[in-house]
């Protein structure tokens, strides 16, 4: 399978998502784009392709958030015993 990346990006009005075709919509939300960008990433899978979710860091780099964005379920709580 080929690997490709989104990556969360804050913008002046929320947050966005950036993956091979372009930036997501604007969400009002982290926890939303998060959700759209796994949304995205299910899409992904069918085409034989493994979405990376990142965030970048106060440093610049771009770090994996994959663990995070698999703490939110499906009704908006967060998982792991309430730590997100």
């Amino acid at each position: 399978m080929t690997q490709v990346y989104c990556d969360i990006i804050p913008q002046a009005n929320g947050w966005c998502f950036l993956s091979e075709e372009g930036q997501s919509a604007v969400y009002p939300s982290y926890r939303l784009a998060v959700e759209a960008a796994r949304s995205y990433s299910e899409i992904q899978i069918a085409k034989r392709k493994v979405t990376v979710l990142r965030q970048q860091d106060l440093r610049g780099r771009m770090l994996e958030i994959a663990g995070l964005a698999q703490a939110w379920g499906p009704d908006g709580s967060a998982g792991l015993g309430g730590r997100a």
